[in-house]
């Protein structure tokens, strides 16, 4: 039996596994290897979708050995057979409807919808322009940037709508639609310009449930599987509440480190090669 078999971590990008720059980490990388090739499961838990995951991208198929939780938990994402698996979508009537009060009161803050085809953008505002600077080249090649009007949009595979704007829209965004829609969907703030929503059980949280289920179906590990999540920001808490270890960075937001009962060095010192030497240590 190897040391890590039947432990997975699920980590975070941004402030996590990434440093502070959004770089790769090479520490990181030498630990993951290691942790690999004595059993260990190795995953990323992101609101990225397959093409937006910049500098991993290439890498994802060899550094991860299981399907990921992508788009904030809306799907799983196997990299070896770049499929989508488990995809929650959506209500489309429900959405659309809010969709038209939150155009009506805030009708400069940039809208975009998650779909199988990339995302569809029905109102481009400065925002999400410079929210998807640096992948807008990506995916462009990829055909995956689609500015057309709500009617033009398939009414079906919606995973996600981000409302990209000053935190002073989408605290108002937030204000109108959260008490209505509360019971429909599942709200975050991803980043201070980013406020998005997905079905209510879409979330990085139920992603890892149904990726341990998987696992254990697949054989891949059995019922004992611990699993050890990390994060930073506030769209990381459910993803921390389902794990069986909650980690944090100790850049981390004071809400995350409240409920982290792991406290790792700072993302760019290493956080997750910091855990991996505990789990060997027998800490964490």
């Amino acid at each position: 039996m190897s040391k890590f078999d039947n432990i997975m971590i699920v980590t975070d990008l941004d402030g996590t596994f990434f440093n502070s720059n959004r770089q790769l980490v090479q520490k990181n990388l030498d630990a993951v290897a290691y942790f690999k090739e004595n059993g260990g499961l190795f995953a990323i838990a992101s609101g990225r979708e397959p093409v937006t995951l910049g500098i991993i991208a290439p890498i994802a198929p060899t550094l991860l050995n299981t399907p990921c939780p992508l788009a904030n938990g809306a799907f799983l994402y196997d990299f070896s057979t770049c499929e989508r698996l488990d995809p929650v979508e959506l209500d489309y009537d429900k959405t659309t409807q809010l969709l038209a009060e939150v155009r009506d009161k805030f009708p400069t803050t940039s809208i975009r919808i998650s779909t199988p085809q990339g995302y569809h953008i029905p109102y481009e505002g400065e925002y999400i322009k410079k929210i998807l600077a640096p992948f807008r080249e990506n995916l462009l090649v990829q055909n995956a940037y689609h500015v057309s009007t709500l009617e033009e949009i398939p009414h079906c595979g919606w995973f996600r709508v981000s409302f990209d704007g000053s935190p002073e829209e989408l605290a108002g965004i937030a204000a109108l639609i959260e008490p209505k829609y509360g019971d429909y969907f599942a709200f975050n703030l991803a980043e201070a310009e980013i406020y998005e929503f997905q079905a209510p059980t879409a979330t990085k949280g139920q992603a890892v449930d149904r990726l341990r289920r998987r696992l254990i179906e697949n054989g891949q590990a059995d019922e004992s599987l611990r699993v050890y999540a990390v994060g930073d920001y506030g769209n990381d808490l459910d993803l921390l509440r389902h794990a069986d270890v909650a980690c944090c960075p100790a850049n981390a937001i004071d809400e995350v480190k409240d409920i982290a009962s792991v406290h790792l060095c700072d993302c760019d010192d290493g956080c997750t090669a910091d855990l991996i030497s505990r789990i060997e240590r027998g800490e964490a």
